[in-house]
């Protein structure tokens, strides 16, 4: 078996592991730009420059992914060896896949990997970003239910002013699911973090392709009675708001990758509107909140 070829924030990706939400590498012919391999993968690597608990990564680039009970992973060039603890066809594999591997790929090629879901609207990808609990992939589903397509979820992808996608499945809690009328119990369930997830996948598939960025929305926690709105910010706060969604901000100190992330960010500022949108922690400010973000399209002067 050769192996199964699929689009991930603009790589070609050649893995034998299930991952039924990847997007197919468009076209025949041509050689991989990473392949995944099973192999033994070591603890930690030697001198890190980076030295976190899920990640390791040196000054060369290589990286060292590692989640207790499900597996580590090295990223070195362009093979990715898996050392798994878990089943291959656990869902909590595209997860990390999709996240925390890609955004390592993503430090390699110079592109500013940020943590975030993202939607396609009228053709434009509006980047969801936000730290955990923020609201991003229970937004993303809000906006999918309404016709819009997901791009990606955990990690956003940019690259000279496009979203590179990497499949449309969202991870969300029950009460999440409940509160959009959609069923989960046949939906893949992992339960490896703090809080179990299923993987959900609905509304028409992203072309393998980059998508013009069209909005940038910074998620964030507001009060519980706050009213849900947004607020534009411009130059140096924006630059600012984009890094600190960076995947993993740590991964800036590798290198000079905090130049080149922040050149990304900067031009990304120019280019499209960057807006902070502070959600009520309560469920049920996702709907105006994805009002809101329709609503852009409607602006003059917006890019949506």
């Amino acid at each position: 078996m050769a192996g199964l070829d699929v689009y991930a924030g603009g790589w070609r990706w050649r893995t034998r592991l299930p991952l039924p939400a990847a997007l197919p590498w468009p076209g025949t012919g041509g050689r991989p730009d990473v392949t995944f391999v099973s192999g033994v993968v070591p603890e930690a690597l030697d001198s890190p420059a980076l030295d976190l608990p899920v990640l390791q990564m040196t000054d060369d680039g290589t990286a060292l992914v590692r989640f207790d009970g499900i597996g580590r992973f090295l990223v070195r060039g362009k093979r990715v060896t898996c050392d798994l603890e878990t089943k291959p066809d656990d869902p909590v594999i595209s997860t990390i896949l999709f996240g925390n591997v890609l955004a390592c790929l993503c430090w390699q090629r110079g592109q500013l990997p940020l943590h975030g879901s993202a939607v396609a609207i009228d053709g434009r990808a509006v980047l969801l970003l936000g730290r955990a609990a923020t609201g991003k992939s229970m937004l993303a589903a809000t906006l999918a239910l309404r016709g819009h397509c997901v791009l990606s979820d955990e990690l956003a992808v940019v690259s000279e002013g496009a979203c590179l996608p990497s499949g449309g499945a969202l991870s969300l809690a029950d009460d999440a699911l409940d509160r959009l009328g959609i069923s989960g119990a046949d939906l893949p369930l992992y339960e490896n973090f703090s809080l179990s997830k299923r993987l959900w996948r609905a509304g028409s598939t992203a072309d393998a392709r980059p998508y013009p960025i069209g909005a940038v929305i910074c998620l964030g926690k507001a009060e519980i009675d706050a009213t849900t709105t947004l607020e534009r910010l411009e130059g140096e706060a924006a630059v600012a708001a984009i890094l600190n969604q960076v995947y993993w901000r740590g991964m800036l100190k590798v290198g000079d990758s905090e130049a080149t992330a922040r050149r990304a960010a900067a031009q990304l500022v120019e280019a499209v509107p960057v807006h902070q949108l502070p959600i009520a922690r309560r469920l049920e400010e996702i709907e105006p909140a994805a009002t809101l973000i329709e609503s852009l399209r409607a602006r003059p002067g917006q890019q949506l």
